[in-house]
């Protein structure tokens, strides 16, 4: 969901296939994802040689713990999952609205920046909620596969994916993972967050693979708990991410 819209903005802004950069793209992703997965499991075994930099599964520090009900979850309803999927298309609507008058920042982007306000403000009833939650996991469990295959298969050059798989690529992506886990674990520190949560959550979950990765992620870390914040992690990093691309291209492309 990222590389996509990444892709047309650096093919606009630099007058080239979007095919083709997405091809150089595909890279980073897989091999972003599989290292944010390894080391994932590195903190978990850190974790247990150092306790103190980790909350086991809880973000916070606090001095003294905090009892959260768990969320209650309503089974899967169609007409409840129907409104889910409505209103995501609402706001995939409002994304490209925005987009068309502000170009400079990608309508994808505008869309989860809309979804994040109208989340913050709390505007939504639950019954909604509830709709958009049983219909992203019907997608994340029944078509992320089948996305993956479309887009391996429409937009993916296996030649430029080799020819981008050089030593030089594999140290950025190497570097860009570890400085997001070390630098979100230091700064998540300081804020009053526990070293090895901040840096799963706020690091790896912004290099890995979205939705899929964060499972991934989550199990190879064994903090499935930590969903919600790394999905937090996954779109508002991921609209961030497609805002500083387009700022960046602006002034040196």
């Amino acid at each position: 969901a990222g590389a996509v819209p990444l892709a047309k903005i650096f093919g606009a802004q630099l007058a080239k296939d979007p095919a083709e950069m997405l091809s150089i793209m595909i890279p980073a992703v897989a091999l972003g994802n599989a290292l944010s997965i390894v080391i994932a499991g590195l903190l978990d075994k850190l974790g247990k040689i150092k306790p103190s930099l980790t909350g086991n599964g809880k973000l916070m520090i606090v001095k003294e713990q905090e009892t959260f009900q768990e969320e209650k979850r309503s089974p899967v309803d169609y007409k409840i999952m129907g409104s889910g999927l409505l209103m995501s298309l609402g706001f995939y609507v409002i994304g490209s609205i925005l987009g068309k008058f502000f170009p400079q920042i990608h309508s994808y982007a505008w869309m989860i920046i809309s979804v994040a306000v109208v989340k913050a403000i709390g505007i939504i009833p639950e019954k909604f909620e509830e709709g958009a939650f049983q219909w992203f996991g019907f997608v994340m469990t029944s078509m992320t596969t089948v996305l993956l295959i479309g887009i391996g298969v429409a937009y993916t050059n296996l030649g430029e994916v080799l020819n981008a798989l050089t030593p030089q690529y594999l140290l950025l992506v190497s570097v860009t993972v570890l400085g997001a886990a070390l630098g979100s674990g230091l700064v998540g520190r300081v804020v009053g967050f526990y070293t090895i949560e901040s840096s799963i959550t706020a690091g790896l979950c912004m290099a890995n693979m979205g939705g899929t990765g964060d499972v991934a992620v989550l199990s190879a870390s064994k903090r499935m708990e930590l969903m919600p914040f790394s999905q937090i992690s996954s779109r508002i990093g991921g609209a961030f991410m497609l805002i500083l691309a387009s700022t960046l291209l602006k002034f040196f492309a």
